[in-house]
């Protein structure tokens, strides 16, 4: 009977460790593997053994339960250590579209307190625009739009999000009447002019590039030479700008992603140190190293896109430098007096839609600008707070 037992148990046993084994693969977390293949089997080994009778001695428990603690401790060092990794609250480089779809159950766009004053019905603008706006150009679309379905992932659908950088080519093929994006370059407007189009640019909102630090640093303020000379490498430690005496963990963002392209920009010809890199996977040849992203470590420093950073700074978890002095809120972002802003636009390029205008028309309203401030962006307006 023993025996039997012991065969279905480790039948079992191997069908488990086999799954676990191809799902750890598929993820990419191999490094469980070491782990998914020593716990069952000291699983196994506890079972077969009790039921042979095999623990009849303090002396063999103990001895019994200290190798196989020696083995989980080995192989589940790394898994732990990863969970504890992935545990540190990370800023993202890009909202996700999935988490402010209009209309959809769970989304976390931002609302009016009241109905807009502005209803559509068809026709209805095609619109297309930049990923980090997509929060706010879904929320006037929730606000304005009848109730429906606009994934933005469909690629003619009515509300897309320019993940790959096609927005300004749909605007001039006709698949969007309206893009939502920053300053449109030289080139676009040549383009456009080659099409026989007349670009519309029509500020709309501000943003804000700011550099963080985990919320239990007490640096607060820092001069714009010296986030320089951090992210060129020769200062290397909190104490050197008033801080604690900590090495500075000193993120970058991947290689041409906007906010390292802002970066680079932000350096003013300062070349940028090699950054900090972390384990990707291991082939053949070795480990393979990725750029590490922000983590939240007590001594991390980090860049983003303000919009970006809003959940974890009200979650206080991290909190926004004063640049020269001078803290980006609302309204120093507004005025200009915050160093590091940039204006975004609703841009046109001819379409014979008619609601395309009064779109526009709202959304610099006092209604829609109160709209867009609460999703996170900086209105082009002051006094547009919610009312209570």
């Amino acid at each position: 009977m023993a025996a039997l037992l012991s065969a279905m148990l480790l039948v079992v046993l191997v069908f488990l460790t086999f799954i676990a084994f191809v799902i750890a693969m598929m993820n990419g977390t191999a490094y469980l593997i070491p782990l998914i293949i020593v716990l069952p089997t000291v699983l196994y080994l506890a079972v077969s053994l009790s039921l042979y009778k095999f623990f009849t001695t303090r002396k063999r428990i103990f001895t019994f339960i200290g190798i196989a603690s020696i083995a989980l401790a080995i192989t589940g060092y790394v898994p732990i250590r990863e969970a504890y990794t992935e545990s540190i609250p990370t800023v993202d480089e890009e909202a996700n579209p999935m988490f402010y779809e209009p209309y959809r159950a769970d989304s976390k766009l931002a609302e009016l307190e009241t109905p807009a004053s502005l209803k559509f019905q068809e026709p209805l603008p095609k619109l297309d625009g930049e990923t980090w706006l997509y929060p706010m150009y879904a929320a006037f679309v929730q606000a304005v739009y009848p109730e429906g379905a606009y994934p933005a992932y469909t690629a003619d659908g009515l509300v897309m999000e320019d993940s790959r950088g096609y927005a300004f080519t749909h605007l001039i093929e006709g698949k969007a009447d309206l893009i939502f994006t920053t300053a449109p370059m030289k080139w676009q407007y040549k383009k456009a002019e080659e099409a026989g189009l007349e670009l519309t640019v029509t500020p709309i909102g501000k943003e804000a590039f700011v550099f963080f630090v985990n919320e239990k640093n007490p640096v607060q303020n820092l001069k714009s030479q010296q986030i320089r000379e951090i992210y060129g490498g020769t200062t290397e430690n909190w104490k050197e700008v008033s801080g604690q005496d900590k090495p500075i963990i000193a993120y970058q963002r991947k290689t041409n992603s906007r906010s390292q392209k802002a970066l680079e920009q932000f350096m003013d010809g300062t070349p940028l140190m090699k950054p900090a890199t972390e384990d990707e996977f291991e082939d053949g040849y070795g480990i393979v190293q990725q750029r590490a992203e922000y983590r939240n470590y007590k001594n991390a420093f980090g860049f983003s896109h303000r919009f970006t950073t809003l959940e974890l700074v009200e979650k206080h978890k991290i909190k926004l430098l004063n640049i020269d002095g001078v803290a980006p809120t609302n309204d120093s972002i507004r005025s200009g007096e915050y160093p590091l802003v940039r204006e975004f636009y609703a841009v046109t390029a001819g379409t014979d839609n008619p609601n395309v205008q009064q779109f526009i028309d709202w959304m610099v309203s006092e209604e829609g600008q109160r709209l867009l401030e609460k999703s996170g962006y900086v209105s082009l307006r002051e006094g547009t707070k919610e009312q209570q």
